[in-house]
């Protein structure tokens, strides 16, 4: 997915100077009196000139936000929000002066307003700047990066990116290309690969995307390496000198930490559209957690009736690209259910890595009730509700299963792993090879749009009430 730093952090800026816009004029209308009238609402003539603020501060925003503020500091930002506050207060008495209301206009309210504007934008933007790369940046949602380099360039490459102030990636491990040094610790970033098993990290570790910042003379498999992780569905970005017209597809040249990088990746998505899913993913999320907390005190007693034990059954799941998070669903078998699961691999109806049993012993008559009607997977609105998960993606798989990947299969990782999918609409008590499971994710990954999210959504909902598919 191509990351666009800049244009996010343009948007989110920009918010938060609307938002600030707002609170100063109220608390100016507050502070000066008799702005508002008896029923709270503003008069005509203040209405105006809140609209013309806010139309202002969208087209400030959108002309002056080009470059990435978080690489601001103090008096670069007291800097821009002196040149923007001009300009909005030019604009301002430009429109008062024109529309001959300057006379009726407090001066008092407006000395406050472009005042606390001021102030309240400082404060905002500082505090976005401090959540972003303190927090968001070393959070799991961050794109986790894997620098690739040779032992002399990696601190330098390094301490650049982390000039630059990028909070959206964050460089979590270190492969050396010319010497094995697994284990050292550079610029606080671990080296966890060599040339040799840079793929089988990738493939085992949380790794969204791939830095390769080589020098020309290493005359190296450049394109093997690149098409290996492309395959993982990771994100490569090889530094614009190494590019010798290599023969893979989807490639775009952009900007990178401070590094011109030709980009290469399976797939591109709007960023729009993945902000959208994750909105949908959380009004969604939402709504099934109030269901999942009234069916929690239907179902719990009956649970514990026939099964004494928790109500939840919880375990650790593998996410995007690699994430390991804690899944958890009302507990449809006895306690001893993992114990069990072991004597009965033989009995294994599923060719690969999913384990699936006809008429599983290890299941109760409660259990066997709320997997038919899918009440089992409403806890799970949780996950979605928090970011572990989706409401459509692809089923997240366990450690175990994990750690048997081969390397395309981690590409139908390269989603959020979802409470329905592609498959699961598609007759999953029918579907015997895992490789089959495999395709399906990755046709949908390929093909993925809101459009087919809400198409899954309403087939899964068609699933559910006809009780097919569940076993």
């Amino acid at each position: 997915m191509k990351r666009e730093n800049i244009k996010t952090t343009k948007t989110i800026t920009l918010l938060l100077d609307l938002l600030s816009v707002v609170a100063a004029f109220y608390l100016a209308g507050v502070i000066r009196g008799g702005i508002l009238d008896n029923h709270g609402l503003m008069n005509e003539l203040y209405g105006n000139i809140l609209t013309v603020l806010i139309l202002s501060t969208l087209v400030i925003g959108n002309a002056s936000h080009n470059v990435n503020i978080c690489k601001r500091g103090f008096y670069q930002e007291c800097a821009s929000l002196i040149k923007d506050q001009t300009v909005l207060c030019l604009i301002l008495f430009g429109y008062l002066i024109v529309m001959q209301e300057a006379v009726q206009c407090s001066r008092l309210f407006l000395g406050v307003f472009l005042i606390l504007n001021f102030m309240i934008t400082y404060v905002l933007r500082g505090y976005m700047k401090m959540i972003l790369i303190l927090v968001y940046k070393k959070s799991s949602s961050s794109n986790k990066v894997m620098l690739v380099t040779i032992s002399d360039n990696a601190s330098h490459i390094i301490r650049k990116i982390k000039r630059e102030y990028e909070w959206q990636i964050h460089v979590n491990s270190i492969a050396i290309w010319d010497m094995s040094s697994i284990g050292d610790i550079l610029e606080g970033v671990e080296v966890v690969a060599d040339k040799d098993n840079i793929v089988d990290m990738v493939k085992r570790n949380v790794v969204d995307e791939v830095l390769i910042c080589l020098p020309n003379d290493y005359n190296i498999e450049i394109e093997e390496l690149i098409l290996a992780l492309e395959n993982m569905g990771v994100i490569i970005h090889l530094k614009l000198e190494l590019f010798h017209d290599l023969n893979v597809k989807n490639k775009i040249v952009e900007d990178y930490a401070g590094h011109q990088v030709i980009t290469f990746s399976t797939n591109y998505f709007n960023e729009w559209n993945a902000i959208l899913k994750r909105i949908i993913d959380m009004i969604g999320g939402l709504i099934g957690c109030l269901f999942a907390i009234i069916i929690t005190l239907i179902l719990a007693p009956i649970i514990l009736i026939e099964s004494p034990g928790p109500i939840f059954f919880s375990q650790i799941r593998v996410g995007k690209n690699g994430r390991k998070f804690k899944i958890y669903k009302f507990r449809s078998m006895y306690r001893d259910a993992e114990k069990r699961k072991k004597d009965l691999m033989e009995q294994n109806e599923m060719k690969g890595l999913m384990f699936k049993m006809t008429d599983d012993p290890r299941i109760t008559k409660v259990g066997k009730f709320i997997r038919k009607t899918s009440l089992d997977e409403f806890p799970q609105f949780f996950n979605v509700f928090k970011g572990d998960m989706s409401l459509v993606g692809t089923r997240p798989p366990t450690q175990d299963e994990f750690e048997q990947y081969e390397g395309w299969h981690k590409r139908r990782l390269s989603f959020k792993p979802g409470l329905t999918g592609m498959w699961q609409v598609s007759g999953r008590s029918d579907i015997e090879d895992f490789e089959d499971v495999v395709k399906m994710d990755l046709q949908y990954i390929d093909n993925w749009s809101i459009l087919l999210d809400v198409k899954i959504l309403i087939k899964t909902v068609g699933v559910v009430f006809l009780r097919r598919g569940s076993k």
